[in-house]
This record gives C-alpha cells, sequence and structure tokens, in this order.
C-alpha cells in the first residue's frame, strides 16, 4: 500500500470506531425504564392506587386529568384488590405491575389502618429493583402514611406518617437551617387544620422551581407537621410555615423533598389533600405546575415547561377548576374516615380529620 494512502484509511478508522461508540450510548436521560427521554415520546406515568384514607376513586383521576392536559405523558391507573374484593386472593396474585414499563411511578396508595392491605412480596421486591436500577417514583400526599412494615420504603420516602418513636424528626428553621432531633423527642406525626399556606421555595436553582417565585400561596391543604423516619440523604426541595393559629407546630415543616436510593430517585411531595368530592389543594395552580414539572424532572432530568401566567403569588392563591371522572369502584361505599388514616401515630398529635 502507498505510504501517502495510510493517512487517509487512519482517518476512516478513526471515524467508524466513534461512529460505532456513539451507536453503543443512550440517549441522553433516556434508560431501560420507559426510555422517556427519547424524541417524540410521551412521558409514561403509571398512578398506583387502590387503597387511601382519601378519596383516591376522585384524586388518582385528577391527577392523571392534570398530566394528561399537558400534553406530553400518558397516563394509567392500576388500581389494586381491596379486602372487600371477591376472590380476594387470586386479585392479589395477579396484581403485578410491570414498573419497568414506566418513566414514573405515582403513588397513591395508604396501606396504613382501617382494613387496609399492604402489597404482596413480589409487588414490593418488583418497586424496590424498579428503584434501584434508575426508576423513579412520585410520593403523593398520604402515600407516605404507607408500608410500616417496609424497611426499603422508609428509606426511599425519608420523613413518613409515624409515631415519634418510629425515626427522626426533622424542620427547618426560617433561613433554611435544616434541624433534625432524634426519635422520641418531640411530636409525632400529624397537622392542624386545613388552610391557604405559603409554600417557600428552598432549591430555588432547582429544575422544578427555577423561574418560578420562591414564596407561593397554596390553596386550602393539610399541611403534615411531625413526620418521622430515616431522614437520610435528603435535599429539601420546599417548605411551609405551619401556623399554631390553625393548630399547627410553629415550625417551618418541609413538604417536598428528593432521595436517590440506588441508580433512582424518590420525590415525596405531602401536598394535596382530597376528601370526599372536595379537593381544593389540586385545583390549586401552583400545585399543578409543580406536580407536572416534577413528573418531568423525574423521567428527563430536566424542566422545559413554561411558567404558567396564573402561577400564584407570595400572597394570592390561584385556582383551576378540575373536571374529572370519578373511578366506578365498589369501594365508593367504603368510609374514608381520616381518623382511621394512622393508628400509630400519637393521639395528642393526630388532628382531627373529616
Amino acid at each position: 500500500m502507498p505510504h501517502r494512502l495510510l493517512p487517509f484509511f487512519a482517518l476512516i478508522f478513526t471515524v467508524a470506531a466513534i461512529l460505532l461508540a456513539c451507536a453503543d450510548q443512550q440517549p441522553v436521560n433516556a434508560d431501560h425504564h420507559g426510555g422517556a427521554a427519547e424524541a417524540g415520546e410521551k412521558i409514561k406515568v403509571a398512578i398506583v392506587t387502590g387503597q387511601n384514607n382519601h378519596q383516591w376513586t376522585h384524586d388518582s383521576p385528577a391527577l392523571k386529568a392534570i398530566l394528561d392536559a399537558d400534553g406530553r405523558f400518558h397516563t394509567e391507573i392500576l388500581v389494586s384488590p381491596h379486602e372487600k374484593d371477591e376472590d380476594r386472593a387470586a386479585k392479589w396474585d395477579a396484581f403485578r405491575p410491570d414498573f419497568t414499563k414506566y418513566d414514573v411511578v405515582l403513588i397513591n396508595y395508604n396501606s396504613m389502618g382501617g382494613g387496609r392491605e399492604t402489597w404482596p412480596a413480589p409487588v414490593k421486591d418488583a418497586f424496590e429493583s424498579y428503584i434501584k436500577e434508575g426508576g423513579k417514583a412520585y410520593i403523593f400526599h398520604a402515600g407516605n402514611n404507607s408500608f410500616t412494615e417496609w424497611d426499603a420504603y422508609a428509606q426511599m420516602v425519608g420523613l413518613l406518617w409515624r409515631n415519634p418513636n418510629q425515626g427522626k424528626r426533622l424542620y427547618l428553621e426560617e433561613n433554611g437551617e435544616v434541624v433534625i432531633l432524634p426519635a422520641g423527642e418531640d411530636r409525632g406525626a400529624g397537622h392542624g387544620q386545613k388552610y391557604a399556606y405559603a409554600v417557600d421555595v428552598r432549591q430555588p436553582e432547582h429544575p422544578i422551581f427555577k423561574g418560578l417565585p420562591q414564596k407561593w400561596m397554596h390553596n386550602v391543604d393539610e399541611l403534615y407537621h411531625g413526620q418521622r423516619g430515616p431522614a437520610e440523604n435528603m435535599t429539601i426541595l420546599a417548605s411551609a410555615y405551619d401556623d399554631p393559629a390553625q393548630r399547627g407546630s410553629g415550625k417551618h415543616e418541609p413538604v417536598m423533598w428528593t432521595i436517590p436510593f440506588g441508580e433512582g430517585l424518590v420525590l415525596t411531595n405531602v401536598m394535596g389533600h382530597w376528601m370526599g368530592n372536595d379537593g381544593p389543594a389540586l385545583e390549586c395552580a401552583g400545585f399543578q405546575a409543580v406536580l407536572i414539572r416534577s413528573i418531568e424532572f423525574l423521567a428527563t432530568g430536566e424542566v422545559t415547561s413554561e411558567v404558567p401566567a396564573d402561577f400564584p403569588t407570595a400572597d394570592k392563591v390561584s385556582t383551576r377548576k378540575l373536571d374529572i371522572q370519578p373511578i366506578a369502584s365498589v369501594h365508593q361505599h367504603l368510609h374514608f374516615a381520616h381518623t382511621e388514616c394512622c393508628p400509630q401515630a400519637a393521639p395528642e398529635h393526630l388532628a382531627t380529620r373529616d
């Protein structure tokens, strides 16, 4: 071969090697859990529900409606069996969600109290593996009450509705400094009266909150206080001052945070109370925008959503009415009493609920 051709062939081999290497790479932010980052595909979301002390037949379709209206999400509601169901054991044996089909799994499930049931071991194992291997989860409101017997879930969620002796207590000072108290010190989980409160963004440069007001009014909702758990590896995204005049704790309580678990990520948002036919918290324009941005962030690692013109301000609530079709269910006759929610919580701190 003439020496003058060697540089040419060397260039050809170099370019070919680069192309082959690129072919082996996954697209940015895409993985085997649904591949939402691939151009043109909708973000796949599963809402797992079926048991809750809240009216899951209403708030689950409300969450789906909020996401579907955005146009970038494909949302499915996965409904578990219930202890009132006929052939319950067979239905539980058949309930095996394939979490890996979804980019984000939203947990709207509360197994605590009132005859409600936990997931079978194979479902727990599948969810735990899904997160460890890179899956993403959004824990919605009373979803952080659930699974008292599941240690890995407590690690994923960090703070849960638990007794004072069931983990550490975390709150924030006005300046954002995090205070952690040991198990047994201070109150257990509860909430005061439902009222509209100001959300303080603690990570304004985080993709979910970048460009949004650093303080905004959230519509009437429960504000959890005294939550307990491992409280490890948490990034506090937002908090809210729990007004003692509303039977609150007088502390800045965390309302949104993330925790890495294995290769995956879990985001908890304790806002979003719904009871009966009443869901003012989900009608909050701020809650809706943050939900959309949170799911997009979990699925892709970035947020492209525009800041909505009706986003609430530091002193004014903004709402959007929801037009939903409740899930037709044999469970609708059940009594969704809040007092059944969390029998483990210390009675003196368990708020009176509807």
